[in-house]
């Protein structure tokens, strides 16, 4: 290919992603110099996805909780010591099941700290407690700080290989109180809806996780491996309130709480889960929409974010060293010199546009690497842990000497790209639509049901 269609002009990057069905209506204002080609038909899905069908659910199906469920989340891991303060009185005991083993009526500094395979909880160097694990409920519904950080609830303290986790004990809604402006932001007025939205896809993900984990200290993690969680330093007014008016709803299907993802910028069409994470549940709700509502034209929500189209660019030097951190870490395997890099493909692409796999052939062995794995392994800098924005990309692969001199790539979106696209979310705000419609459009065939009050 010549150097000009290498520099991915804007008129080449429409007509590429039109695979997806992400191609944008643009203004006047942004009219191309030439009509772009008609896009042709999208791709099908591999042969090995079938279409599966959505059934019906009524409300009726999901059973109700007698009270708001409690999660568990953890909020530190492996500290040697823990700095802990409790404003007031609290009480201690070994966990938050088996009951109170004491009242301490003057809170104030706290350590925690493991010795000898027991928890201490210490006021200076005075002990105050110690066990196999450490439960601290602030007394009164205070608030305990972590770091300067305050959070809802109690803190379980075990020993781990390292040190000391923390795992934050709390009802949900508090939990989620702590999630939404860490993970969709502080919003305006006009995009209150979409922290409803967010309050009921956060609540049902959380809800969808809490029986995976039974025998584990903790359900979910306060980072990206899960939801976000900053705890109560994180909360806003408005965030609350929506938290507070969507009290026990959650995506129900068949019976269960959906297991709603979400992702920052979807890029125009939201992700088909059987080409992003082949390994996990195909939920047929998961498989993906146009990112558009009746009243835009055509124009994807999110294509607003700084986020919605990107370019990476690798040189044969920085690839190999991008490869030589990645390959071993994410697929096990490679470990030593990989040798020359002689060719990148990609390994088909969804209806959605996103890069389903890439085969790295080297003049070693080749390495195959599934759906959102990529983004891990191909990062876009070999001195960054900053992974791939996402898989909705057009690659351009330059060749010489029988082995690959530069890659670039022209790609759209910023997350995984299953489910909710926030930034769509908040366009739909906007526009007027409420909460429960922004959940019914990127989360087709699940219904919205009370699962306690």
């Amino acid at each position: 290919m010549k150097l000009s269609a290498r520099r991915l002009a804007p008129a080449l990057f429409l007509c590429l992603l039109a695979l997806a069905a992400c191609a944008e209506k643009r203004p006047a204002t942004e009219a191309l110099a030439e009509p772009a080609p008609a896009p042709p038909a999208a791709e099908p899905l591999p042969e090995t996805v079938s279409p599966v069908s959505i059934p019906e659910v009524t409300p009726e199906a999901v059973a109700m909780l007698d009270a708001p469920p409690v999660v568990r989340v953890l909020v530190l891991e492996s500290r040697r010591t823990i700095r802990f303060r409790v404003p007031e009185a609290y009480t201690v005991g070994m966990d938050a099941v088996s009951g109170v083993s004491g009242r301490i009526e003057r809170g104030g500094d706290l350590s925690v700290r493991a010795s000898d395979g027991e928890i201490v909880l210490a006021d200076g160097r005075r002990k105050v407690f110690g066990a196999k694990s450490v439960f601290v409920a602030p007394a009164d519904g205070e608030v305990s700080t972590i770091d300067g950080a305050s959070y809802r609830g109690g803190f379980l303290f075990v020993a781990t290989r390292g040190g000391v986790a923390a795992i934050n004990v709390l009802d949900i809604d508090e939990y989620l109180k702590g999630v939404l402006p860490s993970e969709i932001g502080y919003l305006k007025d006009a995009q209150y809806e979409a922290f409803r939205a967010q309050a009921m896809a956060a609540r049902s993900y959380a809800l969808s996780k809490l029986g995976e984990r039974r025998g584990d200290l903790y359900d979910l993690n306060a980072t990206v491996m899960d939801q976000v969680y900053r705890g109560a330093s994180s909360e806003s007014e408005a965030a609350n309130r929506a938290v507070d008016e969507t009290r026990g709803l959650v995506c129900a299907f068949l019976g269960e709480p959906a297991r709603a993802y979400y992702c920052s910028c979807c890029g125009g069409h939201t992700a088909d889960i059987r080409a992003v994470w082949p390994w996990k549940t195909p939920y047929p709700y998961l498989y993906g929409v146009r990112d558009t509502v009746p009243g835009t034209a055509g124009e994807s929500l999110c294509r607003g974010s700084r986020h919605f189209r990107w370019t990476a660019h690798w040189s044969a030097s920085d690839l190999s060293a991008v490869l030589r951190r990645t390959i071993p870490r994410e697929l096990r395997a490679g470990a030593g010199d990989l040798g020359r890099i002689l060719d990148v493909r990609p390994l088909g692409t969804g209806r959605d546009g996103r890069v389903a796999g890439l085969e790295i052939e080297t003049d070693r062995e080749s390495f195959t690497v599934q759906g959102d794995r990529i983004r891990w392994v191909l990062k876009p800098d070999p001195g960054s842990d900053a992974i791939l924005r996402s898989t909705l990309f057009n690659m351009d692969v330059s060749r010489s000497g029988g082995r690959v001199a530069s890659i670039d790539v022209l790609g759209g979106g910023n997350g995984h790209g299953v489910g909710m696209c926030q930034t769509g979310a908040i366009r739909m705000a906007e526009l007027g639509y409420s909460g429960e419609q922004i959940i019914s459009h990127y989360y087709p065939g699940v219904r919205i049901v009370t699962l306690y009050r």
